[in-house]
């Protein structure tokens, strides 16, 4: 059960003038009245000549719906946060287990949450039964908690492959009307406040009435409670995106928890791309997930020659084919790490053309161009200096991996704390991913004789 606090009316009245309280329009009911034209109103439709619209969504083969809903009601809670909303209407518990949060604006070009410039969140619905939306919690730093109940749609249903887009408007006066509308695939709610999602350090998260959280998305920098449970995220949070720019999950059926199932992309609210499809362009998505799975950084023998020992261990998990052409190698989570290498091919084979390009189970091996070590069968790119990263692998330094749009791939010790067990510095020996699909987390690697290429 959750707490509800409510105010008097007029302290609500009070507050809710100087905080920017949500306060969503009922259907059909004109931002500006003095700015009216007659005409005949409907679903769907605006009385007013000026009233902020929806923007235009892809056809998805039928008209809009406006759900002709009563206008919600509201109190602010009392936590300590800030003003937050809570449903006052209780409701069901919901499974967080069908829904997946798909894109998130916090940035928009323009006016943050201007009226033709909302900030917005995405969440499809990626179950096989239709879900009833009482019960879902959306937090959000720093937009206050969202109740479904509050938004008018606690008893909506959501069926499989439908979206639900939630939109934060800076003012009343710039909310669409209707504030709640569906269209074709994707249910829309706007609501109105003066907090907006961060730019450059944020988290969005689903919870229960009962304060289970669900899917999660950290960006731009390790998030405070309670998005930093390790069981909700794990490795670097994902690269904050730019003016502008969304940040999308590349396939909505995946959910790794971490930085590599999402990339910036086109704002493109209510156009969730299919499985397999590339939401920044359309076309064919990256083919692979690439994983670290072994590190040498101290390797038995001198220092002085552990240049030309040190190895780092990638796979290709599949489905598909990747070129590693135009990859970094760097020791840090920075994007503009010194040192940062690019990979060039040595020798071997890789299983696929060009020869930079690494079949789906074949192994690379990323090396400088010291290096005398075995390399087993695996396709061999080297640095374009005597070291790996910045003057070689550090006993504790991270181990980061980047495409050619210098999005993470994968990772080795980008942990909070890289001084943490398992140490190298103890062992002269190499550290191993203990399944090539675990979260780069201290439990995921273990020490392990060298096995480069094998």
């Amino acid at each position: 059960m959750h707490s509800r606090h409510f105010l008097s009316p007029l302290l609500f009245s009070a507050f809710a003038a100087a905080c920017g309280a949500w306060s969503p329009q009922p259907a059909g009911t004109p931002t500006d009245t003095s700015t009216s034209s007659s005409g005949t109103s409907g679903a769907g439709t605006s009385t007013s000549a000026d009233a902020t619209t929806w923007p235009s969504l892809p056809d998805w083969g039928s008209a809009p719906v406006d759900l002709g809903l009563p206008e919600p009601t509201s109190t602010f809670g009392t936590g300590s946060g800030g003003p937050v909303l809570t449903d006052t209407g209780g409701g069901p518990t919901i499974d967080l287990g069908v829904l997946r949060i798909t894109e998130v604006m916090a940035d928009p070009d323009g006016k943050d949450g201007g009226a033709a410039s909302p900030e917005f969140v995405e969440i499809a619905h990626v179950g096989d039964s239709p879900l009833t939306l009482g019960g879902l919690v959306v937090v959000a730093r720093s937009w206050p908690e969202l109740w479904m109940g509050d938004l008018g749609i606690g008893g909506e249903v959501l069926q499989p492959g439908e979206r639900l887009l939630l939109a934060r408007y800076a003012s009343p006066a710039d909310l669409p009307v209707p504030s709640v509308l569906r269209e074709g695939a994707v249910l829309r709610a706007a609501f109105a406040d003066g907090g907006g999602l961060r730019n450059e350090d944020g988290a969005v998260g689903l919870r229960d009435q009962d304060g289970n959280l669900g899917d999660t998305i950290l960006y731009g920098a390790v998030q405070p409670a309670p998005f930093d449970e390790p069981a909700l995220w794990s490795g670097p949070p994902a690269e904050a995106p730019g003016a502008g720019e969304s940040l999308c999950r590349l396939d909505p059926t995946v959910d790794s928890d971490s930085a590599a199932d999402w990339v910036a992309c086109a704002p493109s609210p209510g156009e969730l791309p299919a499985p397999g499809e590339d939401s920044t362009t359309g076309e064919a998505p990256v083919p692979a997930t690439v994983a670290i799975v072994e590190v040498l950084s101290n390797p038995p023998g001198p220092a002085s020659l552990e240049k030309h020992a040190e190895f780092v261990e990638v796979v290709n998990l599949g489905p598909g084919e990747v070129d590693l052409a135009g990859f970094t190698l760097a020791d840090s989570v920075a994007p503009e790490a010194p040192g940062i290498d690019p990979l060039l091919y040595f020798s071997g084979d890789g299983g696929c053309a060009p020869s930079t390009c690494l079949a789906p189970g074949r192994k690379a091996l990323l090396v400088g161009s010291l290096y005398e070590g075995p390399v087993g069968d695996a396709l061999v790119l080297r640095t374009d200096d005597n070291a790996l990263a910045n003057a070689g692998l550090g006993n504790f330094e991270a181990v980061v991996l980047r495409d050619d749009l210098s999005e993470l791939r994968s990772s080795y010790r980008a942990w909070r704390d890289p001084l943490v067990a398992p140490d190298p510095a103890t062992q002269e020996a190499a550290l191993v991913r203990v399944a090539p699909d675990a979260p780069d987390a201290p439990e995921s690697w273990d020490f392990a004789a060298p096995s480069p290429g094998l």
